[in-house]
């Protein structure tokens, strides 16, 4: 029920090792024939910028340069670095890249690393450059992109999930009683409360049930003997609409399409791209 954060990074050992560096190399403004060259540049781009930022300070930023760079060239060609230091870290960021070679960039195989495109993204970043974008429009091409990529993956394989879901909400939304809002959540009354109604920074507290489509139960509050408290707006989008809607003490049945659930990222007992079932019973909003 909680949300899954929806969250795009490279291997923790790549993040532990950008640490630092400054320029660096020339300013340049690649061409970008593609998708693929955009992604390669504005990676190099986005990290060159947080590399810079985060821990380059004033002082011998010509030595650091220096030495970043040249464990850099070393580390993606694949040889050792012999001095420790700033080298040392970038000789195994190079390797990394040099890995991504191998593996396919980002660890996807059907991608291909343009090292002097990645390169020149790095070097721009460092300089602080906004040729072509800023570091922050670099972060969210990459996330658009990657997280596109995910959807595809994701239909291949769960797809089945998705077009069982639509076809159960068309039906559904026939019956009578089952109301259909705009964003497509479902919802019937079972019984009406009489209290007030939350809005999206209430703490509520609920009993619930939780069902796949086939009637499969993967979470129950009432299980537990134990209601669940959170906020209205800390939940799957199509509960913190569906909580809006309901008085305090009533009891509501939520038919959830998967992209106001878990969507592609799925969760614990629930495959990517389904669409749920939750009976909720609204207790109180908590102070």
């Amino acid at each position: 029920m909680k949300k899954q954060n929806i969250f795009f990074a490279v291997t923790l050992a790549a993040i532990m090792i950008l640490t630092a560096c400054n320029g660096g190399g020339d300013t340049k403004d690649p061409k970008l024939a593609n998708e693929l060259d955009s992604l390669n540049y504005t990676y190099g781009l986005a990290f060159g910028n947080d590399l810079k930022t985060n821990l380059f300070n004033k002082d011998s930023v010509e030595q650091k340069t220096k030495s970043f760079m040249k464990g850099f060239a070393e580390g993606a060609k694949g040889e050792a670095d012999a001095k420790p230091g700033l080298s040392a870290a970038a000789t195994q960021y190079g390797d990394w890249l040099k890995q991504q070679k191998k593996a396919g960039f980002l660890g996807d195989s059907t991608l291909k690393l343009n090292f002097d495109l990645f390169k020149q993204g790095l070097i721009n970043g460092l300089n602080k450059s906004k040729i072509q974008m800023t570091p922050q429009e670099a972060n969210e091409y990459i996330n658009k992109v990657m997280n596109a990529r995910q959807e595809v993956v994701m239909m291949k394989q769960f797809g089945k999930n998705k077009e069982a879901g639509d076809k159960f909400l068309a039906e559904n939304g026939k019956k009578p009683g089952v109301v259909t809002t705009a964003s497509g959540l479902q919802y019937e009354v079972i019984k009406k409360g009489t209290g007030p109604v939350p809005t999206a920074t209430d703490q509520v507290k609920v009993h619930y049930v939780g069902t796949l489509l086939d009637g499969t139960e993967f979470d129950s509050s009432i299980k537990r003997n134990e209601p669940a408290m959170f906020p209205v707006n800390q939940v799957i989008p199509g509960w913190t609409e569906g909580l809006q809607l309901m008085p305090v003490g009533s009891k509501y049945k939520f038919y959830i399409p998967q992209n106001l659930a878990y969507g592609s990222k799925g969760a614990r007992g629930i495959e990517p791209l389904s669409t749920l079932v939750f009976e909720v019973e609204l207790l109180s909003i908590e102070k």
